[in-house]
Parts: C-alpha cells; sequence; structure tokens
C-alpha cells in the first residue's frame, strides 16, 4: 500500500453530504467549530460564494469548480459575495438532501452548494491531520490535471438530482473517497508543506516514509533510513530534517505511536504483541513512549477506546 494510502487508512475516514444550499443574492450561514475529529467541506457546482474564517480574520473566495476541505472543523461563515440582505432562508426536506434555499424557484438561485462532513472515526491523533493547514482550497474547473476530482463530483450532484433507489448509498461512497482526492490534489498543487506532506512531496525522501510504513517494527537506524533513499547519512538527515520539521528518529517514534494506538483500539493483541508490532524489544520501554506520546498507558488507552 502506498503511503498517502496507508495514512488515510489510519484515519478510519466516513464521509457524508448532509445539505444543498441554492442561494440568491444576500444571505449569510454561520458553522460553529466541529473539530477535531470532524472536517466539513464545501463543493461549489454554480455560482461564487465567499467562506469567512473568523479565528484567522481570512476570507477565501469560492467559485464554480471549487472544493474546500476544513480539516481541524474551524468555525466559518458561507455568504455571499454581495452585502446587501436577500430574502430569509429556509429549509425544505423533501429531496435526496435537505435543502436551504432564499429563493422561490431552484431556477433562480445564483449560488449551488453542496455541503458535507469528513468523519475520522478512529479520533486518534493523526500526524498527517497535524500536517494540514487550516482550510484546502482546490480549483479544479478547467484544470485538467484535476479532471478525476470533476468526474467524482459530476456524479455525486448526478446521483444528488436523479434521486434514484441507492442514490444516498452511492453519494455516501463517493464521499469516502472525495478526502483522499482533495489531499492528492493538496499535494500536487502545495509541495513546500512540512511535516508527513512534505515528506511526501519530496521524491528523494519518499521511499524512506514508504518503508517506515511498511515495516514499522524494524530496528531502524538513520543508516538504514538512509541507504533508502540512495543518500549520505548526513545529507538525508539534514534534507529529512527540512523537509519534515523533525529527525528522522523522531518521526519514526511518532509513526510507532500512531500505529500502537490504531492496533490498541482495535483489540486482539495485548500489549506486549502490540510493543513488538511497532519495534520495541521491552514491554516496559514501549508503555514510556506511549505514554509520552498520548498521555496515558497503552492499558487506560485501551479501555477507553473501548
Amino acid at each position: 500500500m502506498d503511503a498517502l494510502s496507508r495514512l488515510v487508512s489510519w484515519l478510519d475516514t466516513r464521509g457524508r453530504m448532509d445539505l444543498r444550499c441554492l442561494f440568491g443574492a444576500g444571505f449569510s450561514v454561520p458553522h460553529e467549530r466541529v473539530g477535531p475529529w470532524r472536517a466539513p467541506f464545501h463543493v461549489v457546482l454554480k455560482g461564487e460564494c465567499e467562506l469567512w474564517l473568523p479565528q484567522s480574520r481570512t476570507a477565501i473566495p469560492l467559485r464554480e469548480g471549487s472544493l474546500l476541505v476544513l480539516p481541524h472543523g474551524a468555525q466559518h461563515t458561507i455568504r455571499g459575495m454581495q452585502a446587501r440582505r436577500g430574502a430569509a432562508i429556509r429549509t425544505d426536506d423533501s429531496a435526496l438532501l435537505p435543502i436551504k434555499t432564499n429563493v422561490a424557484h431552484p431556477d433562480l438561485a445564483g449560488l449551488d452548494l453542496l455541503c458535507g462532513e469528513f468523519e475520522f472515526l478512529g479520533r486518534r491523533r493523526s500526524h498527517l491531520l497535524d500536517t494540514l493547514p487550516e482550510h484546502i482550497m482546490i480549483a479544479f474547473d478547467g484544470r485538467p490535471e484535476f479532471a478525476w476530482l470533476r468526474g467524482l463530483v459530476g456524479m455525486m450532484a448526478h446521483e444528488i438530482d436523479g434521486q434514484k433507489p441507492g442514490a444516498s448509498a452511492i453519494v455516501a461512497q463517493l464521499c469516502g473517497a472525495l478526502f483522499t482526492l482533495a489531499l492528492r490534489a493538496h499535494l500536487e498543487s502545495r509541495p513546500e508543506q512540512l511535516g508527513l506532506i512534505g515528506l511526501l512531496t519530496r521524491e528523494r525522501l519518499a521511499p524512506a516514509l514508504q518503508a517506515l510504513l511498511d515495516d514499522p517494527g524494524r530496528a531502524w537506524t538513520v543508516d538504514a533510513m538512509a541507504r533508502c533513499c540512495h543518500l549520505s547519512r548526513a545529507a538525508f538527515a539534514r534534507q529529512f530534517q527540512q523537509a519534515a520539521g523533525c529527525g528522522p528518529i523522531e518521526m519514526l517514534t511518532a509513526l510507532r505511536m500512531e500505529l500502537a494506538s490504531r492496533l490498541l483500539a482495535r483489540g486482539g493483541n495485548d500489549t506486549a504483541a502490540v510493543a513488538e508490532a511497532v519495534g520495541y524489544r521491552s514491554e516496559a520501554a514501549f508503555n514510556r513512549a506511549f505514554a509520552r506520546h498520548a498521555g496515558m498507558t497503552p492499558g487506560r488507552y485501551r479501555r477507553e477506546q473501548r
């Protein structure tokens, strides 16, 4: 399994579509913070609007053919591009998706917006999520490199409009793929990111990350990681620090603890087996490392997850 697929699988992501917004001029819809294990997203099918992030005081214009994801569940407001006030907003629950609108007929709407949410069912610390910014915005309309994203959004819109048997299940399954597609697009458009994202975008360093994820229980050294990338130890350590913002051993420990959290939550293995799976020959050493990572012992963590 490639590195991005494995890291996403650790999140146990589920996506769903919650709402369709059909608005004319002059609207404002606030959304409270829902993080840290939920990530709202918005897809503009037609028209334009603005997303306001009060914490960072950032206004993001959204136009037709764009996807915006809030990986950390930030508080935000979707509003019209014009300041003037429009008609009151009402909700119609008769369609496949509930519809919020301030127009008398759907054909009068200048904005057609799909709103949904990704939920990370594992509810565990993720170093992939930690390295993502407050928002990810992908403008995919008219960009050949994002044709696959445009195609998936088109399928979702088709199922929502058609309301045929099975449409709800199909949309939910497509939503699950949307998060990974958004991350892939983010990787391709923002190569300067740090952390795990930084490693994923560096061709010279990606083989080391892949090797760590494939065999986290191996007795890794910096020299062994460097050999995966055909670099000297010094060059590898320097480039790794620049890309990841931490040293190779520190990253290895973080990945091991994240995997250990997943194994403990799933059950079926005792603490000693989990320790060995993530590279610790001493259960006591693993217990100390996990307590530093999670703020509690492996046993307590397992009980709380259950």
